[in-house]
């Protein structure tokens, strides 16, 4: 280089920096670390003070010209990452199907890893090695993971999909691909069936049923023209490819049968259970409210059940199948009680029976949350709709306390829209059934991993509507009139006494007009620090909540496929 160009970077300002230290005695990424780095949110709240993960510390020291040294020194991050930015994908020079801008790198970080995290303890994740490689070769297949993966971003980051121009240009490529390949010789071939599987999922995650219903039928009659996947019909000699394809169509249609409320065609060699539990409670016919006298059979039901449940059925509209529904749910409450010893702990099966039990009992509650999908699409009585929205909530918390994860959001986002402003009943039974119900959604919306926006305003407009909900003697002898456990009633007195925080700072806040949050947030976990007024920015998401909320979305499709009885291998 010139001596002038030097003397000219020189006089522009350009600095010499010297690494000092690093420290080579750090674990540097092995075999174990794999080939993959953890994506992390943008944004994601990292402070300066904590280095990122998987980055060594170096001291520099920078000179501005010979002989002129800065006085102070601070420790950076290493530029020198485990990986490349695009290290997530398999190969850093591969041309990926649609433009590289940098919302694609990041969703393709994001997707590798969810994949990666799902199936930690399994050699090779399918979603890798057969459908990555796959979709790079289909541009609208890649369009809509790409569009899927940004609105499960955005999602468990409780930010609304439909505000992010985004996700808004990869949905509507995808779907004017997929036009264009349906008018096509390929409309029924593997890209086609998996692009609209992608759409439908994506439209059940951000809460558009109709959409969900629209590639369900599509679905169903491409795979009408396509004929049978397999040319054999020994599955032991299929690829793994068919095999992957076969078991991702099977999810979608259990998928597009819980959103309908129908059960779906199953093979006889499936044990059908969701479509044998319909015929069972009468919900493949049109509801039936009787009228008094009630016949014998409906009489023996209700003397069996809770005391305000019963009375509740006496004398509001409810219909048969709601009641038969409720005679199931009571016995399963009771079998989970029975599994509960008196001081609150566990009795845990014996090793031989207890992996059976487990599975029957799992299945019985799937089959009693689509059971009451159907229901909670087919009622048209109010408090019977209100009521479903409770048992559905209960039922989440009967499985047990695991955060919720993404796969059930478009539930939760519902039960806040209806509950939050509900209309006050006149009857004391109904009355306490809306209380009973806002206290099991609430509990519900407190098991997801982080805060769903408005999740508060369940338990506000209870407290505001019911002076009963006030007081939690007065309100633990109306739970326990329903359905109730112990386990779940000290869950839900923990959310009772996090809404009555709020709601004595907002009574406070409105006689003072300012109090300071800092030390009732204190010590609180973050998945239960009840979002007050003016304050909802303050609560963040780190990136493991965000990872956690998304990467169990696969397993809970794969527990309901389950509870269909469906078998990806026989359909």
């Amino acid at each position: 280089m010139p001596e002038a160009d030097i003397q000219r970077k020189r006089d522009q300002g350009y600095k010499r920096v010297r690494w000092k230290r690093y420290g080579p005695s750090k674990p540097s990424p092995g075999a174990n670390a794999g080939r993959f780095v953890y994506w992390h949110p943008v944004g994601s709240g990292r402070g300066r003070s904590e280095p990122p993960e998987g980055h060594d510390h170096f001291v520099y020291e920078a000179k501005g010209g010979r002989g002129q040294t800065s006085q102070s020194t601070a420790p950076i991050p290493s530029p020198v990452q485990r990986l490349p930015s695009n290290g997530t994908r398999v190969d850093p020079f591969v041309s990926l199907p649609i433009n590289a801008t940098e919302c694609v790198k990041e969703t393709m970080d994001y997707f590798v890893t969810i994949c990666k995290g799902t199936n930690r303890e399994v050699s090779v994740n399918p979603h890798l090695s057969l459908l990555l490689p796959f979709a790079l070769k289909h541009s609208t297949l890649f369009e809509s993971i790409i569009a899927l993966c940004r609105a499960s971003i955005l999602l468990s980051s409780d930010r609304p999909a439909w505000e992010d121009a985004a996700f808004i240009r990869h949905r509507g490529n995808a779907l004017a691909g997929l036009n264009i390949k349906l008018r096509s010789k390929d409309s029924t071939d593997d890209a086609a069936l998996l692009t609209v599987s992608m759409l439908m999922t994506l439209e059940y995650i951000i809460g558009n049923q109709h959409g969900v219903h629209m590639h369900s039928e599509g679905l169903e009659k491409m795979l009408q023209l396509r004929g049978p996947l397999s040319q054999t019909d020994d599955p032991s000699m299929e690829s793994d490819w068919i095999k992957f394809v076969k078991l991702g169509l099977t999810l979608l249609k259990s998928l597009g049968s819980f959103v309908k409320g129908q059960p779906p065609e199953v093979p006889e060699c499936s044990p059908g259970y969701i479509k044998e539990a319909f015929e069972g409670f009468g919900l493949d016919l049109p509801l039936s409210y009787p009228e008094h006298p009630y016949v014998g059979e409906l009489c023996t039901i209700l003397s069996r059940l809770p005391n305000s449940l019963s009375d509740l059925c006496l004398k509001s509209r409810i219909s048969t199948q709601m009641i038969n529904l409720l005679a199931s749910i009571s016995a399963a409450t009771a079998l989970s009680s029975s599994q509960t010893s008196p001081d609150g702990m566990v009795d845990l099966p014996s090793a031989e029976e207890s992996r059976p039990q487990k599975e029957r009992r799992e299945i019985m509650i799937q089959t009693l949350w689509s059971s009451l999908q159907r229901m909670y699409l087919t009622t048209t009585a109010a408090i019977e709709s209100h009521f479903t929205s409770g048992l559905l909530a209960f039922m989440f918390q009967l499985r047990g306390f695991d955060p919720l994860s993404l796969f059930y959001d478009p539930i939760l986002r519902n039960f806040i829209q209806t509950l939050r402003f509900h209309q006050t009943p006149s009857t004391p039974e109904e009355r306490h059934c809306l209380i009973w119900t806002s206290v099991s959604v609430a509990g519900a919306l407190a098991l997801r991993t982080s805060p769903m926006p408005d999740s508060h305003t369940v338990m506000d407009y209870a407290l505001e509507s019911y002076s009963d909900a006030r007081q939690w003697s007065l309100l633990e002898k109306i739970l326990r009139g329903f359905f109730w456990t112990e386990k779940i009633g000290a869950h839900w007195k923990n959310v009772w006494e996090l809404a009555m925080d709020r709601r004595l700072f907002l009574l406070r806040q409105r006689r003072t007009g300012h109090a300071s949050l800092t030390s009732r947030l204190q010590g609180r976990p973050a998945a239960v620090v009840p979002q007050f007024a003016g304050e909802e920015s303050s609560i963040r998401i780190c990136p493991e909540q965000v990872r956690g909320h998304i990467a169990g979305a696969p397993k809970a499709m794969h527990e309901m496929t389950q509870a269909m009885g469906l078998c990806p291998f026989r359909s």
